[in-house]
């Protein structure tokens, strides 16, 4: 049986999940509060009042910025702020991928510029066949939902796959994962997570000192972060709550020495290895990859713990980029306005009127992306344009501004 998503878009859907014994952080068991955020469950997505909305092409926070200012989609145009290197923003967002990369000796594909990336692509993407030749059996197929696998039912997928009609050539970049098998989904499965990890830093670093032309003669760098951080908060009166990123987007700065990181959480990492649940059906032919409460919670873990200890650095939003296997999605969190009070209370009558009181926000606000995979041009198209926006949008909120 399918697992049931977390779906709740509304303080009344929340309410629903509720009741007078349940639902609020002070009702939560000692040990539940206690656990760092790779533990948290369905029972964490309620009592810290997450709302999801639909997935989205676009990062709603992003949409307007994106029409108007994304130097991918709007090449040459003199209104757009950021420049581009041409050759470099084609190799990866208009040109295939390598011949046989997958197949082929590391030194050959280091040959090829920016060899690094690809190296990272082929190691992400290879299947651990045996030597012998595996003979897949006949058989009468049920839809069924595979354990290892929220509904990303227009998730995105390699070239082969159809492209999902729509009205933008942005919005082209968004195809189906429907050429994912059952066997192929198991083979993913085996791979580690850092091959992920790499991969996410790898494109990182195209992006950002590749394709983004920053001033060599600045300050201030974009970089990739690739260490993992780990973040300690007091909730509802418990100290030391934790959480560990897989690495994420920051702001270096020029130091005599050599460089060192202003702000470090421009945005966050979080991969997998691959999706826990996915569901195939046979009559439609397609898979619909799944991401489960165990995982949905663990993200939005590492949004509020990074953020109630990071307040001096981050105001209102939160960004995490989700990586499992080669596929990349982009997560929003906004925090309420009464938020951070909710948290801060320590008993369950404060925080119940809190929640109770409809003139205050005490919810965490997400959105996030369908997936881009990152084996395909369009996928790394759609990957480049929020990682070009996300730096829009922190320079528009006083981030990036000398």
């Amino acid at each position: 049986m399918a697992p049931k998503i977390y779906s709740a878009q509304t303080p009344a859907d929340l309410a629903a999940l509720t009741d007078e014994q349940s639902g609020l952080l002070a009702q939560l068991d000692t040990q539940e509060l206690k656990s760092s955020a790779s533990r948290w469950s369905n029972r964490h997505l309620i009592a810290y009042r997450l709302l999801t909305s639909p997935e989205t092409t676009v990062l709603e926070a992003f949409k307007t910025d994106h029409e108007n200012q994304c130097p991918v989609c709007r090449p040459g145009e003199s209104g757009c702020l950021q420049k581009l290197n041409p050759d470099k923003t084609k190799a990866i967002t208009e040109k295939d991928n390598p011949h046989d990369f997958t197949r082929v000796t590391e030194c050959e594909l280091m040959e090829l510029p920016d060899g690094f990336f690809w190296i990272a692509l082929a190691r992400t993407c290879r299947t651990e066949l045996l030597d012998e030749v595996r003979v897949q059996p006949q058989r009468e197929r049920k839809p069924v939902e595979k354990e290892g696998f929220v509904n990303s039912s227009t998730a995105i997928d390699g070239p082969s796959s159809p492209v999902v009609s729509s009205g933008s050539e942005f919005e082209d970049s968004i195809v189906s994962a429907d050429n994912l098998g059952e066997d192929e989904h198991e083979e993913l499965r085996s791979k580690p997570e850092d091959a992920t990890v790499n991969l996410i830093s790898c494109f990182l670093r195209y992006a950002l000192s590749g394709c983004l032309l920053q001033d060599r003669k600045g300050r201030r760098e974009v970089q990739p972060r690739t260490d993992r951080l780990k973040a300690k908060a007091r909730i509802s009166g418990v100290k030391d709550i934790a959480a560990e990123d897989d690495g994420g987007i920051c702001v270096a700065q020029r130091r005599l020495n050599g460089w060192g990181t202003q702000h470090p959480y421009l945005a966050l990492v979080e991969a997998k290895r691959a999706f826990k649940y996915i569901h195939f059906d046979d009559q439609t032919g397609k898979s619909k990859p799944i991401v489960s409460n165990e995982t949905l919670a663990q993200y939005l873990g590492e949004a509020v713990i990074t953020w109630k200890a990071n307040r001096n650095l981050l105001a209102q939003d939160v960004f995490l980029i989700a990586a499992t296997n080669v596929y990349v999605r982009f997560v929003h969190f906004r925090f309420g306005s009464d938020y951070e009070q909710y948290v801060d209370a320590t008993n369950v009558e404060v925080q119940r009127a809190l929640v109770d009181d409809p003139a205050r926000d005490t919810c965490v606000h997400m959105q996030a992306t369908k997936w881009f995979n990152l084996a395909s041009a369009r996928g790394r198209r759609g990957a480049l344009c929020h990682v070009l926006a996300l730096l829009r949008w922190h320079q528009a909120h006083g981030v990036l501004v000398d």
